[in-house]
């Protein structure tokens, strides 16, 4: 066992007495230091995933702790618009012989989601935060389902398979990639709301302390 020098007992010490004395560490910060933030539902966020998001980057923000219940902050999320745009094609396939015809295919999309976000007090429902606007996209890549070369492979064995029966990612039906990108704007969207309120001035993201 390796000897416990005096010097370590001293900071050891050092440390708890300013812990008793409500101080805290750089870096570190009580949850009686945090702002308590709830989310009501968001109107078409599908299985909740997006409100699942924020309330994950808000836990882990280090300056705010989120509340299932009554908080004196409620963030208030609404989708002003969301849409999907084609950026990316190849050629087409014929379904019978499976030859390229001169007919262009979609095969990349990018998802786009526009939000408006509301910081309030509770009780008043008063902003805190002047409402701020935050736009992520995701681009994502799919396949077109009768071209063999694109959703077939043979295994060691020589036998084929159909990529969309496997998490390939790109390899995706259109509708499955939306999906996929649907979950990752989302962890963008949230990441991004929870870096805005943790830039504002505190005693702003405050106001309502007390109520």
């Amino acid at each position: 066992m390796l000897p416990f020098k005096k010097s370590n007992f001293f900071l050891l010490g050092f440390a708890l007495i300013l812990s008793s004395c409500g101080y805290h560490t750089v870096g570190g910060q009580s949850d009686a230091d945090k702002t308590l933030v709830s989310i009501p539902l968001i109107r078409d966020d599908d299985d909740g995933i997006l409100r699942n998001c924020i309330a994950r980057s808000i836990s882990e923000s280090g300056k705010f702790r989120y509340s299932s219940d009554f908080a004196p902050c409620e963030l208030i999320v609404a989708f002003e618009n969301s849409y999907t745009d084609t950026i990316g094609y190849e050629w087409d396939v014929n379904a019978a012989s499976g030859q390229e015809v001169s007919r262009l295919y979609p095969d990349e999309g990018r998802r786009t989601v526009v939000a408006l976000i509301t910081l309030r007090d509770a009780k008043t429902k008063d902003p805190i935060l002047k409402p701020f606007k935050i736009s992520v996209r995701a681009d994502y890549d799919f396949v077109n389902p009768v071209a063999k070369k694109d959703i077939e492979f043979k295994d060691f064995f020589g036998n084929e398979h159909t990529t969309l029966q496997y998490s390939l990612g790109q390899l995706d039906s259109e509708e499955g990639a939306k999906v996929e990108a649907g979950e990752s704007l989302y962890r963008q969207l949230a990441g991004k709301i929870v870096d805005v309120l943790g830039r504002a001035p505190r005693h702003k993201r405050e106001k309502n302390e007390g109520v």
